[in-house]
């Protein structure tokens, strides 16, 4: 299990304990993320299995899903199942692009719009007002992933530089865009809780984070291969004199995908593996024109089979080291629990830290779940206002064990002495139990 795994099971369950999202969990998770991971919770509890089986039942519908758009649009010069092949296995490139993440709810809408997209270019009497839907999809793909909002950029340029479409088919595009994030303003607004929901979801999303080539070092060589085949795959394509000027154009708005993608990504909160998940239609896609024009009466087949190999070496090098430490990455973003005293276990905690490892042991309390939302109010016991959330958070939903890797708790209690009365400092240091 991933750290990011575990956040997405305490959001759900904490949503269906009663707790309101953003203004009682403060995640940075998407909305309507968060509803599927409460849904799950409802009927399933925190199972990881069946966040597996959803996630990967999810990967192949998109799987089928792209095949149907290729085959039914004549993206290529005839009908294949191919894509789907490929882009399932590009899908195994990583055991964490397993997961149901985010980015993989997200990317189902992404490909809803790519069809709707090429459906407008496939129309010889023009674009028509479906390019709403286009925006549409693109803004609920927002909903579950924040950094997917880039793609807006990508539908605008796309209708700009290859179809006709007029002004006021472009403020459609955009009016669907913003009609999700409009609705989710609203619900909150009518809960109470609009400035929570801009606080805990936008926060950090146009942020660029200061990622180094060492944090991508694992993840690039993990798609170094699908990246030399899309990239061989596109000039090949654009070498053969036999697609006509809308396969063409196919072939340049996926090209504008991977640079969306390549946006996002840097907007992303981790640079894990399964970031890249975003990129696999736009590397399926090319990699399919790399084996559709390939000569040779081997060829084909053995390049495939160095792509399958090279594939399952990856996922094995994540999951069980051959070599080294296999993806950094995700070496430290698993669940690594220290082992807690017996009577611990089960209670509600309060895991203070970006490690939230402990959780895995019991129940979340209090509203600060994410590290990087809460220390806003956890560093700052001398601001008035943290002050009284905190106060206010720790009364409403108290935690039974503070775990403070921060070392905060100190400085709180001694602030608020109200709640330093409540609790005892235990012999394992930074461990707090709240008194009965």
């Amino acid at each position: 299990m991933l750290l990011p795994e575990l956040e997405w099971m305490l959001v759900g369950e904490k949503i269906h304990d009663g707790q309101f999202l953003y203004k009682e969990v403060w995640t940075n998770v998407g909305p309507l993320a968060s509803f599927v991971y409460w849904a799950i919770d409802v009927s399933f509890g925190r199972s990881q299995f069946v966040y597996e089986f959803i996630a990967i039942l999810i990967t192949y519908f998109q799987a089928l899903y792209f095949t149907f758009v290729c085959n039914t649009r004549q993206t290529y010069l005839e009908k294949n199942y191919a894509p789907g092949l490929i882009y399932v296995l590009l899908m195994s490139l990583s055991f964490d692009m397993s997961k149901l993440s985010p980015i993989l709810l997200s990317t189902t809408f992404l490909l809803f719009a790519f069809n709707k997209l090429v459906k407008q270019m496939e129309r010889r009497e023009g674009v028509s007002d479906e390019v709403f839907e286009v925006g549409l999809y693109i803004g609920m793909a927002s909903l579950f992933h924040q950094p997917t909002m880039v793609f807006i950029f990508w539908s605008i340029a796309s209708l700009v530089f290859f179809t006709n479409a007029n002004i006021r088919q472009h403020f459609l595009a955009i009016l669907g865009f913003g009609l999700p994030l409009f609705l989710a303003g609203l619900y909150f607004y009518f809960y109470d809780s609009l400035d929570e929901f801009k606080y805990n979801w936008f926060n950090g999303i146009f942020k660029i984070k200061q990622y180094s080539l060492e944090d991508f070092k694992s993840a690039f060589i993990a798609i170094t291969v699908p990246s030399a085949l899309a990239v061989f795959g596109f000039l090949r394509q654009t070498q053969v004199s036999r697609y006509n000027s809308y396969q063409q154009r196919t072939q340049q708005i996926m090209l504008i995908w991977g640079i969306a993608s390549l946006l996002a990504l840097f907007l992303s909160p981790n640079v894990a593996p399964m970031q890249f998940i975003i990129f696999v239609p736009f590397f399926a896609y090319f990699i399919t024109g790399f084996f559709f024009h390939l000569k040779g009466a081997f060829l084909p087949e053995l390049l495939f089979t160095i792509l399958f190999l090279f594939i399952v070496f990856v996922q094995y090098q994540g999951v069980t080291p051959f070599f080294g430490k296999g993806f950094e990455q995700l070496a430290d973003m698993r669940v690594k629990p220290k082992e807690i005293p017996e009577r611990m276990k089960g209670q509600k905690m309060l895991v203070i830290g970006e490690r939230i490892d402990e959780y895995s042991y019991g129940e979340s309390a209090t509203c600060y779940l994410n590290w990087d939302l809460s220390k806003i109010d956890l560093e700052n016991p001398d601001n008035y206002e943290s002050i009284i959330n905190i106060f206010d958070n720790f009364k409403k939903d108290p935690p039974t064990i503070i775990i403070d890797k921060q070392n905060v708790i100190p400085k709180i209690f001694k602030r608020i002495p109200a709640l330093s009365s409540d609790y005892q400092a235990t012999k394992i240091n930074g461990i707090y139990q709240r008194k009965f």
